[in-house]
């Protein structure tokens, strides 16, 4: 059973008061780190110990959203699919990362994964470190930007390159 959920969806209930502001014309809009709230990751989309911070939701002529995802050791995300895309820049730590019926690569600090749409992947930390990830993810013109699936097995997690 595949389960579908938006980021978008968690981006307008942590960011509803960012959805009212305007950005004035020819200037920028900035968001103190203090004012953006980080929840637990959900156990219907990840395994393990996870902190998502959304960072920006999709903003008029911007058609991708942006996150912070902190992932203890040994978390990680379900399997999952983007219909746009989405770009990781992982800040801190070591991860994993692998596409469904491939070896998981090893992620290490600095590291940048892009993940075409369609692609059947997942993402999290290595069983002994923690991981942050910084996430660039494509929004549909409805909202929609993942589409979670199962969780990820720890043969699957462990099968690295």
């Amino acid at each position: 059973m595949k389960i579908l959920i938006t980021l978008a969806a968690v981006a307008l209930a942590l960011n509803c008061a960012y959805a009212e502001q305007k950005i004035p014309e020819g200037s920028q809009l900035v968001i103190p780190a203090s004012e953006m709230q980080a929840v637990k990751g959900s156990d219907k989309v990840f395994t393990g110990d996870v902190t998502v911070q959304q960072l920006s939701e999709p903003l008029p002529g911007m058609a991708a959203g942006s996150g912070m995802v902190t992932f203890q050791p040994g978390s990680r995300s379900f399997w999952h699919t983007h219909p746009i895309g989405q770009v990781l820049i992982i800040l801190k730590g070591e991860g994993r990362s692998g596409v469904y019926g491939e070896k998981v690569s090893v992620l290490k600090k600095g590291d940048l994964v892009v993940c075409p749409k369609g692609v059947k992947h997942f993402h999290g930390a290595a069983p002994d470190q923690k991981m942050v990830q910084m996430t660039i993810t494509g929004t549909l013109p409805d909202g929609q930007n993942v589409e979670w699936m199962e969780p990820v097995t720890d043969e699957q997690y462990n099968n690295i390159k």
